[in-house]
């Protein structure tokens, strides 16, 4: 029966079964298992770098936005009866509703100058 390894001695079958060819000898240098076990040791070490931390978060904030923006612009809390609460979201929303326009507006000059500067 082949061995499964999980950390280089311990086995996934019996507790007092082990492979004396997955001793480690030294505890900081990485060791192969041999060809006929299966190591299960995790990734833990591969971080995600600052950049796709950022690029995730300015993503994420985005999508809020732009969720806030239509909900107001679709009027979604219009139906709520009390007026304090629906002033309060309309604070929150309107904001969010007027990034998106903006954003917009920007997107579509940009693309009208590129577009201008290729069809000449």
């Amino acid at each position: 029966m082949h061995s499964v390894s999980f950390s280089g001695s311990e086995t996934a079958g019996s507790v007092g079964v082990r492979n004396i060819n997955n001793i480690r000898r030294n505890p900081i240098q990485i060791q192969t298992p041999a060809c006929d076990t299966v190591s299960f040791k995790g990734r833990d070490d591969d971080e995600p770098s600052f950049a796709s931390t950022l690029v995730k978060g300015a993503a994420s904030i985005a999508v809020v936005i732009g969720a806030l923006g239509l909900a107001h612009k679709k009027n979604v809390f219009g139906k709520i009866k009390n007026a304090n609460i629906k002033k309060y979201i309309n604070k929150a929303t309107e904001p969010c509703y007027n990034i998106c326009h903006k954003a917009k507006d920007f997107v579509i000059s940009i693309y009208n100058k590129i577009k201008g500067k290729f069809s000449k």
